[in-house]
C-alpha cells in the first residue's frame, strides 16, 4: 500500500498527516509555542502519597506535579525518584509518570521495566521473531531489557547490537547523573521530533514525504528519506491536499457515512463516546440486514475516527441495536480487524446487550483537538 507523510505549517503548528492508498489516516501536531514533556527523564521528588488510588504525585519540575502510578515499589514522602513523561497532561489531570525508563533507537526500545526480550506486535512471522528473540538474548541484563521494533526485522544484525550498545551507555549515563544531580532537573530526552511527525515510520515504510517546509525536508533526506518539497508562498500542499478540509472534519462531532447514516463523537474527560445514527439512510425489505449493513459501515467509519482523531482511552460506541448474536459477533469481530489496521494497539473489548461496544486504545498524546490551535482553522 502506498504509504506518505505530508508535513506542513499552519502559524505555530507543525502538523503532519499520514496518507495510506491516498487517504489520510492519522494527524500528528506539534506546537511551536509549547514544549512538549513526553519522553522527558526527571529526578523528582515524590510530595504526597494517595493509597486509595494506588499513586503518588511527584513534583517533577519545579511547581510542577505529575502522577506515578505504584507499583510493587515502597514510597515515601520526599523521596527522590527518577521518572519518566509518559502521558500528556490535560485540563482536568496531571502528566502520568512512570519510574521505568524507556529509551528509543531505530530498531529497539531499551526498558527498564523487565529483564527480558519484547518483539513487536506487527513481526508476525514466528521464525522472524524467534530469530530475533535468539539474537537479542545476549544483550539483556540485569537492569534491562530492550524491545525489538518493527524495523529490527530489516536491520542487519550488528546494526541492532551496535544501536543496543549505545542505548545501554546512555542509560548508565542516566543512572551516574541521577547519583549527583539535584530534584527537578531534566536528566535526559526520549523526545525525537523527526520519529514523531513521522508516525514512528522508518525509510522502508514510507514512500515519499510531501513538505513545504525546506529546513525539514534537509533533515529527512539526510535521513535517508526521499522528499517532495513543494513551495509554501503558493500554497501547494493546502491545494492539493487539503489539510484543513480534513483537520476540520477531525474536529467535528457529526460525521456522514456514504448510506446517509451518521456518527456523533464525543470527547468527554473520562471517555470518547461514538453514537450511531440512521439519519437519512432508509432501508428497503429486510429491516435486519440494513442494520447489519449500517453498523458494519458504521465501524469502518468510526475505526476510521477514532484513529483521525486519536482518540485513546475507553471508547463507547452506540451501535444501532441487533437481536442476531451471529451478527453481534460478525460486528465485533469486524471491528477488531479495522483497529488491527490501527497504528496503536487497539482492542474491540466487548459488545454489551444494550449494542454499546467496548474499545480501549493505547494513550500516549492528546486527542487531535487538544494538540491544535483550534482558532486557526476557525479563520479558514
Amino acid at each position: 500500500m502506498p504509504s506518505e507523510i505530508i508535513v506542513t505549517k499552519l502559524q505555530n503548528d507543525v502538523i503532519s498527516a499520514w496518507m495510506i492508498n491516498h487517504e489520510i489516516v492519522e494527524f500528528q501536531c506539534v506546537s511551536a509555542k509549547e514544549r512538549s514533556f513526553i519522553g522527558n527523564i526527571y529526578l523528582g521528588k515524590v510530595k504526597n502519597i494517595v493509597k486509595n488510588i494506588q499513586g503518588a504525585f511527584v513534583e517533577y519540575e519545579k511547581g510542577e506535579l505529575g502522577f506515578l502510578p505504584i507499583r510493587n515499589r515502597e514510597l515515601k514522602i520526599d523521596d527522590e525518584i527518577l521518572v519518566q513523561v509518559k502521558k500528556e497532561a490535560t485540563k482536568e489531570k496531571k502528566p502520568m509518570l512512570s519510574d521505568q525508563i524507556e529509551l528509543t533507537g531505530k530498531y529497539l526500545v531499551l526498558t527498564s521495566d523487565k529483564a527480558s526480550i519484547g518483539i513487536s506486535n506487527k513481526i508476525r512471522e514466528k521464525e522472524t521473531r524467534h530469530q530475533l528473540k535468539r539474537m537479542a538474548e545476549p544483550l539483556v541484563t540485569s537492569d534491562y531489557g530492550f524491545i525489538l521494533r518493527t524495523s529490527a526485522a530489516r536491520a542487519p544484525k550488528q546494526a541492532v547490537v551496535e544501536e543496543a550498545s549505545v542505548l545501554a551507555d546512555r542509560y548508565g549515563e542516566i543512572l551516574r547523573k541521577k547519583e549527583y544531580r539535584q530534584p527537578f532537573q531534566l536528566i535526559d530526552t526520549n523526545q525525537n521530533m523527526t520519529e514523531l511527525l513521522l508516525f514512528g515510520q522508518d525509510t522502508e515504510q514510507i514512500e515519499q514525504i510531501i513538505t513545504d517546509q525546506p529546513e525539514m525536508a534537509d533533515i529527512f533526506q539526510k535521513e535517508g528519506f526521499c522528499v517532495q518539497q513543494f513551495s509554501e508562498t503558493a500554497g501547494d500542499i493546502e491545494r492539493r491536499y487539503r489539510i484543513r478540509h480534513y483537520l476540520k472534519e477531525a474536529l467535528s462531532k457529526k460525521v456522514w457515512m456514504k448510506s446517509g447514516g451518521f456518527l456523533y463523537i464525543e470527547q468527554t474527560e473520562a471517555m470518547a463516546v461514538i453514537d450511531v445514527n440512521t439519519g437519512k439512510s432508509v432501508g428497503k425489505g429486510d429491516k435486519k440486514a440494513h442494520i447489519r449493513k449500517m453498523n458494519l459501515e458504521a465501524a469502518k467509519e468510526a475505526a476510521r475516527q477514532i484513529r483521525l482523531r486519536n482518540l485513546s482511552g475507553i471508547i463507547m460506541i452506540d451501535f444501532i441495536d441487533m437481536d442476531s448474536e451471529y451478527d453481534k459477533d460478525t460486528l465485533l469481530r469486524t471491528m477488531q480487524k479495522y483497529l488491527d489496521m490501527d497504528s496503536k494497539k487497539a482492542t474491540a473489548v466487548d459488545l454489551t446487550k444494550l449494542g454499546i461496544m467496548e474499545i480501549t486504545r493505547k494513550k500516549e498524546r492528546n486527542p487531535i483537538f487538544r494538540q491544535i490551535d483550534i482558532d486557526i482553522l476557525e479563520k479558514c
